[in-house]
């Protein structure tokens, strides 16, 4: 399926999976889904591609689902955060500029396919640009 930017996709897209050891709060994608992203780039995400929705702690759970209406921006963010040496390539080694770039096109998309929870958008945004980073660079495998 392709999706044009910040456009909704249409029909059942993704499952949950049950709750298991492994996959305590997961999803799975049951279709291919080419996103155009807001500056031209077309990100391809194959079908069966598991992720945990929005990264809220369990105990916050009844107030901020991790999946809800905005998933398809969680799922961009998780796919250009996996897809880091594509990204590097695309924004010339500059690694500040790939993180910003994923961290910003989340909020567009959660905040166009979920526009009624601003306050959720707002703040898991600036979580993710506080502290983010460290797991960002933690990921990461530069070669010697």
């Amino acid at each position: 399926m392709f999706i044009e930017y910040l456009a909704s996709p249409r029909g059942a897209c993704f499952r949950k999976l049950p709750k298991s050891e492994k996959y305590p709060r997961h999803n799975e994608l049951l279709i291919d889904l080419e996103v155009r992203l807001s500056d031209g780039y077309l990100l391809k995400i194959p079908k069966g591609t598991i992720w945990d929705g929005a990264s809220v702690p369990s105990w916050l759970h009844w107030l901020f689902p991790p999946t809800d209406e905005g998933w398809l921006g969680d799922l961009i963010h998780d796919m250009l955060w996996i897809d880091k040496e594509a990204q590097f390539k695309y924004f010339e080694y500059n690694i500040y500029k790939a993180r910003k770039f994923a961290d910003e096109e989340r909020l567009k998309w959660r905040k166009a396919l979920a526009p009624k929870k601003w306050f959720f958008n707002w703040i898991s945004h600036r979580v993710i640009r506080l502290i983010g980073g460290f797991y960002y660079s933690k990921q990461l495998k530069i070669p010697k």
